[in-house]
């Protein structure tokens, strides 16, 4: 089963935008080129190859962004950890 992805043009504008910027993290960036090839009809083998990740990462960030939109592609807290007081 295909999940379809739509982008809305705001949310389109923030990827791209993140994919422009030289000082976005890159796993922010490759997350960003992953939903937006997606929503450009690619399908899931050739978001594998061309962005060099497995198909079960394509499968977890399009279903993540379908479920939050770009909120779900930010960096989460690692479970167990406290963060460091610095």
């Amino acid at each position: 089963m295909a999940l379809n992805i739509t982008v809305e043009p705001a949310d389109r504008a923030v990827l791209e935008g993140w994919l422009r910027s030289p000082s976005i993290r890159s796993g922010l960036a490759q997350r960003a080129r992953i939903v937006l090839l997606a929503a450009d009809g690619v399908g899931t083998n050739e978001i594998v190859e061309r962005v060099g990740v497995s198909k079960p990462t394509v499968i977890w960030w399009k279903k993540r962004y379908a479920a939050e939109g770009v909120a779900g592609l930010e960096d989460r807290p690692k479970p167990g950890a406290a963060p460091a007081d610095r």
